[in-house]
């Protein structure tokens, strides 16, 4: 039944990687990069989905079967999300560098640890998942913070964008350590096809619908391009 709702997760994130490149087809002047790094994002996801669906991207930790393929994808996909976040809510990216980078560094350590723990056996997962999550509660604290600051000076319309898509990210990934735990990884209260769907479910979420929602949002995109702003865009 897992393989189910893999194949369903590969023809969703198609769906989305074509709805994307048809949108990006229709782009606002200066937006391109928007619909490109989502456009990349749903295809990651559906080459990972693809994978796992045909059988591949597994193998057996003790007795219990280790998607690790997910975790390939969310170590491209997830920089990616938060370099969407950081570009809507940044008026002057090249003017912090050192922000973007130091997110994206935070997400990295969050997943490959958190692939390190799915890959472990005994008690000593737990104690990984939890190195995991304190970087994931760390990067998600910079972007309530430093990100909701600096998206204050952007026009209303892009604010408005930024705090949906943020709030969004804020609560699906704080669900994947949950899931995480729930799952055949962690204690084992539910099966592989439970985590899957659930996993599945947290992914067309956090990818494709954070992806229509930035995409579709072509008026807020649009005072990006052409540079509106609240008031002279300073980033603390």
């Amino acid at each position: 039944m897992d393989t189910v709702f893999l194949s369903i997760g590969a023809l969703g994130m198609l769906v989305g990687a074509v709805s994307f490149a048809y949108l990006g087809t229709q782009a606002p002047q200066g937006t391109r990069h928007f619909y490109a790094i989502t456009f990349v994002i749903a295809l990651i996801a559906f080459l990972s989905y693809l994978v796992m669906a045909t059988g591949g991207g597994a193998t057996l930790v003790g007795d219990r079967v280790f998607y690790y393929a997910r975790y390939v994808d969310w170590v491209f996909t997830t920089p990616l999300l938060l370099l969407d976040l950081a570009l809507l809510a940044l008026a002057r990216p090249g003017r912090n560098v050192g922000l973007i980078v130091g997110i994206i560094v935070l997400d990295l350590f969050m997943i490959l640890t958190g692939l390190w723990a799915g890959a472990t056996e005994g008690a000593g997962r737990y104690f990984l998942w939890f190195i995991s999550t304190a970087a994931m509660v760390a990067l998600l604290y910079l972007v309530v913070t430093r990100l909701f600051a600096a998206a204050r000076t952007q026009s209303p319309g892009v604010q408005q964008v930024f705090r949906t898509l943020a709030i969004l990210t804020v609560v699906l990934w704080s669900l994947y350590p949950i899931v995480w735990l729930l799952g055949t990884e962690g204690f084992g209260t539910v099966g592989i096809t439970t985590e899957v769907a659930l996993f599945l479910v947290l992914d067309l979420s956090a990818k494709i619908g954070f992806g229509f929602l930035l995409l579709t949002n072509r008026q807020a995109l649009g005072e990006i391009s052409s540079g509106g702003a609240a008031r002279p865009a300073r980033v603390s």
